[in-house]
């Protein structure tokens, strides 16, 4: 749906506020343009495969009196610059923006429980020759793995970590029933404490930055045998690649209580990839701990490979689809605003059945099937 509360009966896109919870940043009697119009703009020059603001407002002059009679934009002062839509949304507090677009996704939004979310960053390298010292932003991100819908999103200051914003990442969410899974670079007691005290359980990557937690789990799995482990082979091209996952009960474990400082924790976990590609050999080994009572290895094995589908199922388009990397908006809150509409972008056109790729360019040539995006979202 595209408002943030629709009535029964029939409602044209014209009575749908899609920007409903965003507060007008501009200066009363100084305004030309209707602030829903102008991030519509922003939002429909997403989906049509616009490469800037100056294209966005090309792409709607151009076509002005379709916009109009489609009831998508008012335009009743004409079409806003290039210049005006950048900086309408570089005025636009995220938060605010992120709730409309919160209320457009609707019941998606209301329960974490039984989902996994993935948290994970991501960053924007493009950079506006403008901005002396600007080399991109990073922006960290919750996404559901089940319904591929980004729930949360937070930029990390240049001098910070994911560590750092992780904690008001998940203060953001509902998360009871739900599994959370983060990298190596949120491994941290208080985020496992945290994530148990929200009702959710958590499955955390084991690397370097934790030496001595690591050495022990390498040690218990040379030494013990696991109560459970399973494999899985992948073919292609000249390529195998086998997985081999396997898990210790911590509460079986005597060793100098290290594993007891850990909220929650269940199990330790090793999952070992073995690849050959072109008669070359690799072989990778990664541990993880997890809050979460299961029996079976296999549990296991489909979380962690659910963890890693952000990176091609939202990461990858947004690069490759949408040119993220491309877009040289940086400063005030400009890239965090078009980061979270692609996002949101991204969830409407997987609704189409067309190529993925294909989809921004049919938005931009034709009206009807940029309705019919919008209408199903």
């Amino acid at each position: 749906m595209l408002a943030c509360s629709i009535e029964k009966g029939p409602i044209s896109l014209m009575e749908m506020e899609i920007f409903c919870k965003v507060k007008d940043p501009r200066v009363l009697g100084k305004v030309r343009h209707e602030l829903e119009d102008v991030l519509r703009m922003a939002l429909i020059g997403v989906l049509c495969d616009c490469e800037d603001c100056d294209d966005i407002s090309d792409m709607v002059t151009d076509r002005e009196e379709e916009f109009r009679a489609s009831g998508l934009l008012k335009l009743t002062n004409g079409v806003p610059c290039g210049d005006t839509i950048l900086h309408v949304v570089e005025s636009v507090k995220p938060a605010r923006l992120r709730a409309s677009l919160d209320c457009c996704r609707g019941h998606i939004m209301e329960s974490l429980c039984g989902h996994q979310v993935v948290i994970d960053g991501k960053k924007l390298r493009g950079e506006n020759p403008m901005s002396l010292g600007c080399h991109g932003l990073y922006i960290l991100n919750a996404w559901v793995s089940e319904t591929e819908i980004c729930v949360a999103e937070k930029p990390v200051d240049a001098k910070a970590n994911e560590l750092t914003a992780l904690p008001s990442v998940l203060s953001s969410l509902w998360l009871t029933g739900s599994l959370v899974s983060v990298d190596a670079m949120g491994i941290h007691r208080s985020i496992a404490e945290q994530i148990i005290l929200q009702g959710g359980d958590y499955l955390m990557a084991l690397k370097d930055n934790q030496p001595m937690l690591k050495d022990l789990t390498e040690n218990i799995f040379r030494s013990a045998t696991p109560m459970s482990a399973c494999t899985t082979e992948e073919k292609g091209h000249e390529r195998l690649e086998k997985k081999t996952c396997s898990i210790m009960d911590t509460t079986l474990l005597e060793q100098e209580g290290m594993y007891e400082k850990w909220p929650g924790l269940k199990r330790i976990i090793r999952m070992v990839r073995e690849r050959t590609e072109n008669g070359v050999r690799s072989r990778e080994t990664m541990y993880y701990l997890s809050s979460v009572e299961k029996e079976d290895a296999s549990y296991y094995a489909g979380r962690v490979r659910a963890h890693w589908g952000i990176e091609n199922r939202l990461h990858w388009h947004l690069d490759v689809t949408f040119r993220e990397d491309a877009c040289r908006v940086r400063a005030k809150n400009g890239a965090v605003n078009f980061s979270a509409m692609r996002k949101y972008a991204l969830e409407m056109l997987k609704k189409q059945n067309d190529k993925l790729s294909l989809k921004r360019k049919k938005c931009g040539r034709n009206i009807d099937y940029l309705l019919n995006v919008l209408k199903e979202s």
